[in-house]
């Protein structure tokens, strides 16, 4: 998964990616030097399991992927498995790359979960 993560980070204006269970521990990240990689899990994950609550109590079917627009940044969740790929990029980049981009790292981590 390392490599998926890997190549994900190499797309211009992605600061940082992560898999991070649903309970919000990391279970595979490449991220910057000065973000506390425990912090950025727990956070990350209370924020999609709010999103994954507000969808139920909406009654408006499952999360496949959530967006927080930043002054600055782009901060994007997308469901995978028992948990969820985060991706945190400036908001320079194009955002429609973006996403083909995490579906496509997304299926990638589907495939591999299946492997194992």
């Amino acid at each position: 998964m390392e490599n998926i993560l890997n190549e994900l980070s190499r797309v211009e204006g992605v600061m940082g990616v992560a898999i991070v269970s649903t309970d919000g521990l990391i279970v595979s990240s490449v991220l910057p030097q000065d973000l506390d990689p425990d912090a950025v899990s727990g956070m990350c994950a209370t924020s999609f399991r709010n999103s994954v609550t507000t969808a139920k109590v909406l009654n408006a079917g499952k999360v496949k992927y959530v967006l927080i627009e930043t002054d600055t940044n782009f901060i994007i969740f997308s469901s995978v498995g028992n948990g969820f790929l985060a991706v945190v990029s400036s908001r320079k980049i194009n955002l429609g790359l973006l996403r083909i981009k995490v579906d496509k790292a997304v299926q990638e981590i589907k495939g591999k979960m299946l492997e194992e």
